[in-house]
């Protein structure tokens, strides 16, 4: 990123930070939704599960949801909740871009925001790392809040920080192809329901299989289509099954996402919004089946 694409990406979020000062969030969410489903939701009494998450990113302002946002708060929060699961290590904090000192970085690492989605940078190998364009898009995250961005409600009052982590290789030798680079379980009620389970080929296609918590393959789709083959239950799924729970207990719907190492599992985050409501679930009356599932304590609309 060089320095007028810059400058043109922090004029684009001004002005939709601008735009919600004129703009509801039930509007913004109403629209963006219609856009994904191709008609017009109804988020004040919602019934689906999009639905349901674009009416919490509306009406619920809970202060625990904005811990649960902060990847770096809730890392507390995850050790107090579980013994099944390892926070990711930390290397470093930074309020700042300037204070990363690359030449004591070890040969691989993480680096990204605690208070978006999207700002994750990942070196394989410092040699080739092109450090400019990364400093310049955390300094560009740095600078955003992603509530004026998504709407999320939960990401706007964190205050920023620069993490860099130690890199985590799930694969490890193992067969990139069947190997899932994510769980991502979702919990109603605390309970373990459905997981999407994330695989990449060697060509870098992408695909998601959904498995319900005895690992049988479901009949939708969420996002992406299913590997053309049958995947192996991981060893460690069920442990990862009751660290999801254990994380989600009180909380009546989320998603956690867990990664698998050999026989370690290390925490990714707890997502409270899954593509901010605008899930692109096939056949789509999953995604009433799922809403079904989630009994909300109240409705604002």
């Amino acid at each position: 990123m060089n320095k007028i694409q810059y400058h043109l990406k922090y004029a684009e979020y001004l002005l939709r930070k601008c735009r919600s000062f004129f703009v509801t969030d039930l509007y913004f969410h109403t629209a963006r939704l219609k856009k994904t489903l191709g008609e017009t939701p109804n988020i004040k009494s919602p019934a689906t599960l999009s639905e349901k998450i674009c009416h919490r990113l509306i009406y619920e302002r809970n202060n625990t949801f904005t811990l649960l946002a902060d990847k770096l708060a809730v890392r507390e929060y995850v050790m107090q909740k579980t013994e099944r699961v390892k926070t990711v290590p930390l290397i470093g904090v930074y309020g700042h871009v300037e204070q990363i000192d690359f030449a004591k970085l070890p040969a691989r690492f993480v680096l990204k925001c605690n208070h978006d989605s999207g700002s994750t940078i990942i070196c394989h190998e410092k040699e080739t790392f092109n450090v400019i364009p990364a400093l310049e898009k955390l300094r560009l995250a740095s600078k955003k809040n992603l509530y004026y961005t998504t709407g999320e409600w939960q990401y706007k009052n964190i205050t920023p920080y620069i993490l860099c982590e130690q890199f985590i290789d799930v694969f490890c030798g193992a067969d990139k192809s069947t190997t899932p680079e994510m769980l991502r379980i979702h919990c109603f009620h605390g309970v373990a329901h459905y997981i999407e389970a994330d695989f990449t080929d060697l060509n870098g296609r992408e695909f998601i299989n959904v498995y319900d918590r005895h690992w049988q393959l479901q009949p939708f789709q969420m996002e992406y289509l299913n590997t053309l083959g049958d995947i192996a239950q991981p060893p460690q799924f069920r442990e990862a099954l009751i660290a999801s729970e254990e994380l989600a207990e009180g909380i009546e719907y989320c998603r956690v996402d867990l990664m698998l190492k050999n026989e370690e599992i290390y925490f990714s985050e707890i997502t409270l919004s899954p593509r901010r409501g605008k899930l692109k679930i096939t056949p789509s009356i999953w995604d009433a089946r799922l809403g079904e599932m989630w009994h909300m304590s109240s409705s604002r609309g």
